[in-house]
């Protein structure tokens, strides 16, 4: 029995003794951790495990589709669970938890590269699509039925944090648990245009037109970048989610090492991503790391206190300190 099949057998020895489970994952949600958390809650409805979902804030609008989705609550129920379960937040202090709460029994799953992620049982594999990719295996291995609210809600984590397919972490087995999932009833057509189609086109031209004419490329430290400030954001009546796949057009069009985008997305609070390729041989989660973030070694973030031009800065000398060791 590989190592993965084991741990998989572990959650389930755990979940013999739970009575009262909470599913948690990281602030400001994506689409993988709503999908991976929505999709855990329905699997505990069905083996009649009280469970409940906590998520520091609240997801936003365009993944209501998913089913159960009224039962995502940014608090946490006054309930006494003996098991937590946390997901895709690469680093603890992401889920807001109490401190109380490091204390229970945990279990982490999650495709990010090991940072501070806890617990009595740690499922990372950043070398996976997403976390809801493990949680499919996790399934499939341990032979609990996949219907289609739960291949819905894992699909969507998938798709998302697959780019559609198009990361360098899509394998043959992202593409068979996909179809898999498919053929289960999760509706592929609806599930890529609720992630990976605009909300709204307009606000998303004016934003993004400002987001390309700044792109700067620094070829002597290795660095492309551009900014969007908050009162870019207010002015074109944009939101964060009309910004996502600027970092990857960046990079898609950079010869530099690595490329970053900043997002002023309330005043002096910066949200940072940074981007590479292999084949650039420049990994950028040791940047992001250094600033208080983390994430996979050719994509990754971190948010600061400050102003553009300030996290900037500090990005600029992390670059010189990883440049002369």
């Amino acid at each position: 029995m590989n190592n993965l099949a084991l741990q998989f057998r572990q959650i389930n020895e755990f979940l013999k003794e739970a009575k009262n489970v909470l599913v948690a994952s990281h602030e400001n949600p994506d689409a993988d951790a709503v999908g991976s958390a929505l999709a855990l809650y329905l699997v505990f409805k069905k083996k009649d495990i009280k469970s409940s979902l906590y998520l520091p804030d609240f997801p936003s609008d365009n993944l209501n589709f998913l089913p159960n989705f009224n039962k995502i609550k940014t608090f946490i129920e006054p309930f006494n669970f003996d098991l937590l379960f946390c997901l895709d937040y690469g680093d603890f202090k992401k889920l807001k938890l109490p401190k109380k709460y490091e204390k229970k029994q945990i279990i982490t799953l999650d495709h990010h590269l090991k940072s501070d992620q806890r617990g009595k049982l740690k499922i990372i594999k950043p070398e996976f699509s997403s976390t809801a990719e493990i949680i499919y295996l996790w399934l499939k291995n341990s032979e609990i039925e996949i219907n289609q609210d739960i291949a819905t809600c894992l699909l969507t984590g998938i798709v998302s944090d697959s780019g559609g397919f198009s990361h360098i972490t899509t394998t043959s087995q992202t593409l068979k648990t996909a179809s898999e999932l498919i053929s289960a009833g999760a509706p592929l057509f609806k599930i890529i245009q609720k992630t990976l189609t605009l909300e709204n086109p307009l606000n998303y031209s004016k934003i993004w037109s400002r987001a390309l004419s700044r792109i700067t490329e620094d070829k002597e430290k290795g660095l492309t970048f551009s900014w969007i400030s908050f009162k870019d954001l207010q002015e074109c009546q944009a939101k964060l989610s009309d910004l996502k796949g600027i970092i990857g057009l960046i990079s898609n069009a950079s010869s530099t090492n690595s490329c970053l985008f900043l997002v002023e997305y309330e005043k002096e609070k910066v949200k940072a991503s940074l981007r590479s390729e292999p084949y650039r041989g420049k990994g950028v989660v040791s940047i992001a790391k250094a600033l208080g973030g983390g994430g996979h070694l050719y994509a990754a973030g971190f948010q600061q206190k400050g102003t553009i031009k300030q996290v900037l800065k500090n990005v600029y000398k992390q670059i010189e300190i990883n440049s002369a060791t």
